[in-house]
């Protein structure tokens, strides 16, 4: 990912992915390498490892709304760029 050069802004993903490593591994993983790097996981299952989660990784338990991923976003996002939100009305 990062390292091939491209550049990642933000991870939302599942707790459950296929294979070995499952979101809260990979929410690990991710603030190892990159702490700067915002990540938020999601869910269906109630609560399904969320108290393993690495400080600052955000959980969206489902279902949410479009709207609600686009919020968490921004305010993940914010610290990056002083603060300043670009959904309109949004204070963070």
């Amino acid at each position: 990912m990062l390292m091939g050069g491209r550049e990642v802004a933000m991870i939302f993903a599942d707790i459950r992915l296929p294979g070995a490593m499952d979101g809260v591994d990979l929410a690990w993983e991710v603030k190892l390498r990159w702490p700067l790097l915002p990540v938020i996981l999601t869910s269906g299952l109630p609560r399904e490892r969320v108290g393993e989660l690495p400080l600052g990784v955000g959980y969206m338990p489902k279902p949410w709304q479009p709207l609600n991923v686009l919020i968490a976003a921004e305010q993940a996002l914010a610290p990056a760029r002083g603060g300043r939100s670009f959904v309109k009305g949004a204070d963070f």
